[in-house]
């Protein structure tokens, strides 16, 4: 899923995100810290606000107000599908002049947790940057994607197959 976000909030986060990956409480990607980070707000936002379930689906294509700025630009992490769809749907039910879109939403996420991170491991200070290529390897993200290809090349595969028998 991509976002419109500040260059520089995903390179923060990217940083207290590899600064804390091996601590007990760290985690192993950068996309799995993306994902407890939107768990534990929809899930707070349903508490709240809908008796703890899920907001219904946001309409096709909602986006919300227009937003650009220097120094944005978009960022894809590796989420479950569902997951971005009950945050989306959250944001819709409750959207505000304050979150206009669900990028702002994101965007608030985001500095929070960095901010936390910071306070909670390294004095309050930001995180030196994270190497370039810091990646880590999100096992369900590449069972996922191995179970995506190995679909894509059967579906291939039966249509070569078909096209050789006419």
């Amino acid at each position: 899923m991509s976002y419109f976000l500040p260059a520089a909030l995903h390179t923060r986060l990217k940083a207290a995100w590899w600064g804390t990956r091996e601590m007990p409480d760290g985690a192993p990607t950068l996309s799995a810290l993306v994902e407890r980070i939107f768990l534990t707000h929809v899930i707070e936002l349903e508490l709240e606000h809908n008796a703890g379930a899920a907001f219904p689906p946001a309409p096709r294509g909602a986006q919300g107000s227009g937003h650009s700025g220097e120094g944005y630009r978009y960022v894809a992490y590796y989420l479950p599908a569902d997951l971005h769809a009950r945050i989306k749907g959250a944001w819709w039910a409750l959207r505000s002049p304050a979150t206009p879109t669900l990028s702002s939403v994101v965007e608030a996420l985001f500095t929070v947790e960095a901010e936390r991170l910071e306070h909670e491991h390294n004095a309050g200070a930001a995180f030196p940057a994270a190497p370039e290529s810091a990646r880590g390897v999100n096992t369900a993200a590449a069972r996922r994607q191995g179970e995506w290809m190995r679909r894509e090349w059967e579906i291939r595969r039966a249509a070569a197959a078909s096209d050789d028998d006419d």
